[in-house]
């Protein structure tokens, strides 16, 4: 911290750091999300990305089926009539943004 203080610029240091730091991390959580994900085709994996703004960050995947793997969903199709029928069959969860999200990092 003595370092910073010495600088006559040293908000802007500090900031640039801290910039450095995030980014890393986004990094790092997209790389093991795109590791944990669950692969059949491989469009999932490929279509994970991460946007910084700013503060925030936002690590996923425009697919629309990207929800449905990590959180699980039930079964359902389209009946004569247009409405949902529900077959009663769930397809389990597997998360791997969370994972990806919640691992513990050393500082």
């Amino acid at each position: 911290m003595a370092e910073y203080r010495e600088a006559p610029d040293w908000r802007e240091q500090i900031t640039t750091d801290v910039r450095d730091l995030f980014g890393r991390l986004i990094g790092e959580v997209l790389d093991d999300a795109k590791r944990l994900v669950p692969v059949d085709t491989g469009h999932l994996r490929e279509s994970l990305s991460a946007e910084i703004n700013g503060d925030t960050a936002r690590i996923g995947s425009e697919l629309n089926y990207a929800l449905y793997v990590e959180e699980g969903h039930r079964v359902a199709y389209a009946g004569p009539d247009g409405e949902t029928v529900f077959t009663g069959d769930v397809v389990p969860p597997q998360p791997y943004l969370r994972p990806a999200l919640y691992r513990r990092r050393g500082a």
